[in-house]
């Protein structure tokens, strides 16, 4: 056969894998894929986001792959049980799969108050070039060192000072032109209102013309930062529905109309895009599994910005991304204010009396096993910073890959027994009404020295979606460590 030199050589990977699962001619290389995943059964109203991740390793493949609900909290694949990964916009769970075969499988949710057990059939399948194997780094690795850009026509003049962040630049160029870098190698080039955009012709750079009159808003942890910013009015269509929102100028907004649901980031209403006039759609990282999207919203003369304020290691980094929005929305000096008022309540907080006090983490799944979080969660460093010691689970060395983790109760209370405060995760499960209540939960609850002396808090459902709050959260926190405060704005202690 001759090769046509002008295929890439994802295209003759493909072939390969292709060929030998027609042909049943060998195993399939080690790698990396994406493959289109299928699913059946229930009551039609769940989907797995396809394509998805498969790594393939001796001849056995892995997937990725990720629910449309945050309420499936174990699997049962081959008659061994799983258990998510995360459950961070969608229940993500590692499982092993048979490709282009039927798989039978259960998995297990509390979205109806009480656990149903749910079998599904799913099917992985590889199929044309958009599911051929993935380039390293395709998804979300952050590959750019943010340097600013050459543009013709116009002067570099400056990048601005970042206090936390690590996952953006701001560069400052004359004729108020300005470029957002992003660490995924993205470059947004922001055009002042009257000014002709450039001509752009390097790879992964977008153009945002301003003012921005009707924004699609499907990266929810954003919200807060317009409204801190005084630019809800910017958002007209909204990724999550009224029900699911706990902030009241969103669900405000949904009430009075002038924020309307257009559909989830995977599925988002393209016609009321375009009778609404989106001249911007804001994401998180999860709109890379769902290429297409992304390749109809460039049709349609539509810039998505991909949000990647969750990838900050530092709580106050997340809080950061306010100054892009300022950017974005003409706010800057609103931005600036924000920033600066929940950076002043760390900075208030005076550690010099506390003697490291350890606080656990945890949630009770329907399983009966604990959620928790591991060494490398963002919460877990707002508990630090206010003064807190995080007693973690045993979870390895690999500390880059998910920060959620679930443990069995045995091993929770091998390493939490003995910590001085808890706190129960009430944005995994809602938490238990009183002390006696946890207590009931789980014989060895009792036996917890926190639950004896009656150091145990919740912290409320809402707190995820108030990144802009992030000194608030820290300042609650230390509250609650160094003083024991009762009851803060995100933290409320069980009697």
């Amino acid at each position: 056969m001759r090769l046509n030199k002008t295929l890439h050589i994802k295209d003759y990977m493909l072939i390969l894998v292709m060929l030998l699962l027609l042909y049943g001619c060998g195993r399939i290389p080690d790698g990396d894929y994406a493959a289109s995943v299928s699913l059946t059964g229930g009551s039609g109203k769940a989907y797995i986001q396809s394509p998805c991740s498969i790594s393939v390793e001796g001849g056995k493949a892995v997937a990725d792959i990720i629910w449309s609900s945050s309420n499936y909290d174990y699997m049962i694949v081959g008659g061994k049980t799983y258990y998510p990964i995360s459950t961070d916009d969608g229940s993500k769970f590692r499982i092993p799969v048979t490709l282009n075969k039927e798989m039978k499988v259960q998995a297990d949710t509390t979205a109806m108050g009480t656990p149903h057990l749910i079998d599904y059939t799913l099917v992985f399948s590889f199929g044309d070039e958009e599911n051929a194997p993935e380039e390293e780094g395709e998804i979300s690795g952050a590959t750019s060192d943010m340097s600013p850009v050459d543009i013709s026509g116009f002067t570099y003049i400056s990048t601005d000072d970042s206090s936390f962040a690590k996952e953006f630049k701001i560069h400052r160029y004359d004729k108020d032109l300005l470029v957002i870098a992003v660490s995924d190698g993205r470059n947004y080039v922001v055009v002042p209102d009257g000014l002709d955009a450039p001509d752009i012709e390097a790879p992964d750079t977008f153009v945002i013309k301003k003012p921005l009159t009707s924004i699609y808003l499907a990266a929810s942890a954003v919200m807060c930062q317009f409204d801190s910013i005084g630019a809800m009015d910017k958002v007209t269509l909204s990724g999550t529905k009224q029900e699911d929102w706990y902030i009241d100028a969103a669900k405000d907004a949904m009430e009075a109309g002038t924020l309307v649901y257009g559909g989830k980031y995977s599925a988002p209403d393209y016609e009321m895009m375009m009778e609404k006039g989106t001249d911007l759609a804001i994401e998180n990282t999860m709109i890379l599994h769902t290429p297409k999207v992304l390749e109809k919203l460039e049709k349609l003369g539509i810039t998505a910005f991909i949000d990647r304020s969750s990838y900050e290691e530092d709580p106050l980094g997340r809080l950061e991304w306010i100054k892009v929005y300022g950017v974005l929305c003409d706010k800057e000096e609103a931005a600036k204010d924000a920033f600066l008022e929940q950076t002043k309540l760390v900075e208030d907080i005076d550690l010099s009396g506390i003697e490291g006090k350890s606080v656990a983490v945890f949630a009770v799944n329907s399983g009966h096993q604990i959620v928790t979080k591991k060494k490398n969660d963002y919460f877990v460093k707002m508990i630090e910073t206010a003064g807190g010691t995080y007693a973690s689970p045993d979870t390895g060395s690999d500390e880059k890959s998910a920060s959620s983790v679930t443990v069995s109760i045995e091993a929770f209370y091998d390493y939490a027994k003995d910590a001085d405060i808890l706190i129960y995760n009430g944005t995994i499960q809602d938490a238990p009404a009183d002390l006696k209540t946890l207590a009931d939960m789980d014989v060895t609850f009792k036996d917890f020295k926190a639950v004896q002396s009656g150091d145990v808090w919740a912290c409320d459902k809402s707190l995820y979606q108030f990144t802009n709050k992030a000194g608030t959260i820290i300042s609650d926190l230390y509250e609650v460590i160094a003083e024991g405060k009762e009851t803060t704005e995100f933290f409320y202690k069980l009697k």
